[in-house]
């Protein structure tokens, strides 16, 4: 794993208008200004379907497209003293997720950060938005934003703390390298976090809901852990990281995340979307979709890719074929 303070060196930020999709921004703003990147403000113009093509659907759709050309330069204005030439804008047309991945397939960009609700306001869910498509179609790290909260001047954005929590499982390691990127822009801490589960007492005959905490395998369980992170935590602090690893009891994963993510505590929360469960196991109904509906601070979320995200999907399918065969 290697990391720098230049890790980030082409932002994408997606926009439709709205003023929650602006919350993103700031963040962004921040990252560039340390990292020294290109921002690179992005709208997906999205036609009319309700007019019967014509000559009046024709010029309203030039008119709307003008608009959305005014608004992204508008919104660049605003910026524009702080980034100078390394501010671009561009309008794009398409389905709104896959023109999103392919432009940023073609730019070679380092980071997309966006809001997690854009004109669906913040009743819409984050399931099955742009978001959660990018997540899946992307191979880069995703920073999401939740709409919603007052907004606030980029020079302001202060990141002190990290958290990210690992199970123990290469794939859940893939958002060190883009965490440890950004800690070193802020020097801030990264701190490692693995939440074990208590192991129940087997009984015979075998009960179908366990009562009794086997508490002699729950503390080694929890040691293993805490050996891990002290491993993992010391790799970081050889790269000029700043990073510390707690491992905690706990029942739930995700609430016991979201109270250790507390906003007057830690900045950013990072997390691969996959970890023991597998490159199949998708990121909907997992921890992460919860950490990134439910978390009061911005979240990073990196899907595993390259080697070790397809040895582990070889290693799932070899399961598959032996459970099949047996």
């Amino acid at each position: 794993m290697t990391s720098s303070p230049g890790r980030f060196q082409s932002i994408l930020v997606p926009l439709d208008g709205s003023p929650l999709a602006e919350q993103a921004i700031p963040l962004a703003v921040a990252i560039a200004e340390r990292a020294r990147s290109k921002v690179k403000l992005v709208l997906v113009h999205q036609p009319l379907l309700l007019m019967e093509p014509g000559p009046a659907y024709t010029q309203t759709e030039l008119a709307r497209q003008k608009a959305d050309r005014g608004y992204l330069r508008a919104v660049a204005g605003r910026l524009r003293e702080r980034l100078g030439r390394a501010l671009s804008t561009a309008v794009l047309q398409g389905p709104v997720a896959l023109t999103l991945a392919r432009y940023v397939h073609e730019l070679g960009t380092d980071l997309v950060v966006m809001t997690t609700h854009g004109r669906g306001g913040v009743r819409r869910a984050w399931l099955g938005s742009v978001a959660d498509q990018l997540i899946r179609l992307l191979e880069i790290p995703v920073l999401l934003v939740r709409a919603g909260h007052p907004d606030s001047a980029a020079s302001s954005v202060q990141l002190s703390e990290i958290l990210l929590p690992l199970d123990g499982s290469p794939l859940a390691e893939a958002a060190l390298e883009p965490a440890a990127a950004l800690a070193q822009l802020w020097d801030a801490e990264i701190s490692l976090v693995q939440i074990v589960q208590p192991v129940a007492m087997t009984t015979d005959p075998p009960l179908a809901f366990p009562t009794e905490i086997d508490d002699q395998l729950t503390a080694i369980r929890r040691e293993a852990a805490q050996d891990y992170l002290r491993d993992v935590a010391e790799r970081l602090r050889e790269q000029g990281v700043r990073a510390s690893g707690v491992a905690f009891l706990g029942g739930g994963v995700a609430d016991t995340l979201l109270h250790l993510a507390r906003p007057e505590r830690v900045g950013l929360l990072a997390m691969a979307t996959h970890g023991r469960g597998g490159i199949r196991r998708l990121v909907l109904g997992s921890v992460a979709d919860k950490l990134v509906r439910a978390a009061e601070v911005p979240v990073l979320v990196c899907r595993p890719t390259g080697k070790r995200s397809k040895r582990t999907s070889g290693e799932a399918n070899l399961q598959v074929r032996s459970r099949t065969a047996s």
